[in-house]
């Protein structure tokens, strides 16, 4: 959430996706990579729909992983340097939450999703 936040904003989406662009990354992406890290991570906190969503911050940190390493040359680990180390973790509990869900005190397991 912290960091879709400030793309919401239209002055920061623009130089987001300016950004972005440089790179080959389509603008549509850069949106829908802003609505998964703002309201993806709201849906995580508050436990609602948490496999669907967990399933698209997998893909979206999948695809950040292939931009890194196409486009930055990036390592898995490699100190001062581009790296996905983070990235790869990501992925690994996007998983987790796929399989295991939310957990009975969340939104989830209150309304018995």
């Amino acid at each position: 959430m912290i960091h879709g936040r400030p793309k919401l904003n239209k002055d920061r989406r623009a130089k987001s996706i300016e950004n972005f662009r440089a790179k080959g990354v389509p603008p549509i992406a850069v949106i829908l990579g802003t609505i998964i890290e703002f309201f993806g991570g709201l849906f995580l906190v508050i436990g609602l729909i948490v496999p669907v969503v967990a399933s698209f911050t997998a893909i979206y940190f999948l695809s950040i992983i292939g931009m890194k390493k196409t486009k930055d040359h990036a390592e898995y680990v490699a100190y001062g340097k581009p790296n996905y180390e983070l990235e790869a973790f990501l992925v690994l509990l996007s998983f987790v939450l796929i399989v295991l869900g939310a957990g009975p005190l969340s939104l989830d397991g209150l309304i018995g999703l």
